[in-house]
């Protein structure tokens, strides 16, 4: 079974438009999806803060394949998820972030993110909560900063 993503095109498109919606922050910062899309690019990105200088994905996705609870469950929840959306989508990247360190059935490596993302008004804050999570995550499993 694939994942299926919810479709945010129009909601980034009125955001960047500022067309007002009822899910678009009313605050009318017409830069918040540009700076969503620069930030997103940090789950890719190199990052000379992770071992090795890997991305936040590729950080994460090795610390979980030593946290499995099942060989090859890793390698299962990456096919099922396909490819990253680009950052241009930073909707979908972060609910695919989200889907990635919240899979089903749960791995227990980090903070549920998924409701907030659902209830999130922009991208920007999409990215900031799928961010936070990864982060987070990447930390508890590396342990630097476990969360119990």
């Amino acid at each position: 079974a694939r994942v299926k993503f919810l479709d945010f095109t129009q909601e980034e498109q009125d955001e960047e438009t500022n067309v007002p919606t009822a899910s678009v922050n009313s605050n009318n910062d017409r830069f918040s999806l540009a700076r969503a899309m620069a930030k997103s690019r940090e789950f890719t990105s190199p990052n000379l803060n992770m071992k090795d200088n890997l991305s936040l994905i590729d950080r994460w996705v090795q610390l979980a394949r030593e946290n499995e609870r099942r060989p090859g469950q890793i390698d299962k929840l990456l096919k099922d998820l396909g490819d990253i959306p680009p950052s241009e989508e930073p909707s979908d990247r972060s609910f695919w972030v989200g889907a990635l360190i919240n899979p089903l059935p749960g791995m227990g490596v980090a903070m549920e993110i998924r409701p907030a993302l659902l209830v999130a008004q922009t991208a920007e804050e999409r990215v900031e909560i799928a961010l936070n999570g990864i982060l987070t995550s990447i930390k508890h499993m590396d342990g630097s900063d476990p969360m119990w």
